[in-house]
């Protein structure tokens, strides 16, 4: 059986994120998408409009020195959203973060619109990310 087309539009948009391939990444979201980040650390909040997004990703990217890596072990998906089980790690200050998310996108004609992130241990990220 084929993959579902957003499970594979979810694994071009993590191939754009680590490779760093951010025209693709922008062609992938609309321009009004959404990042919902949980906990009270500094990346945490809602991040609207594909900009914000990317200045999102930016902190990602910054506050860890470029070692925050997000994989892929699972997508389920159908015709409005996939569900993405990660594993993220990073180092920052002398720790690491080495968490399992879960990540949930929705999608509208083939772009991510709005995506929440729940995270598996929100007192480990939030140490992490303070």
């Amino acid at each position: 059986m084929a993959e579902h087309a957003n499970a594979t539009l979810v694994r071009r948009g993590y191939t754009a994120f680590t490779t760093g391939d951010l025209d693709t990444l922008r062609t992938l979201m609309t321009e009004d998408a959404a990042w919902h980040q949980p906990g009270n650390a500094a990346i945490a909040g809602d991040y609207v409009g594909r900009e914000q997004v990317f200045d999102y990703f930016g902190k990602l990217y910054s506050l860890t020195d470029g070692t925050f890596k997000a994989d892929v072990i699972d997508i389920l998906a159908d015709d409005d959203r996939a569900v993405v089980i990660q594993h993220s790690t990073a180092r920052r200050d002398g720790r690491s973060l080495d968490t399992r998310d879960v990540v949930v996108y929705e999608i509208h004609d083939g772009k991510f619109t709005d995506t929440q992130v729940y995270a598996s241990d929100p007192t480990q990220e939030d140490t992490f990310w303070s």
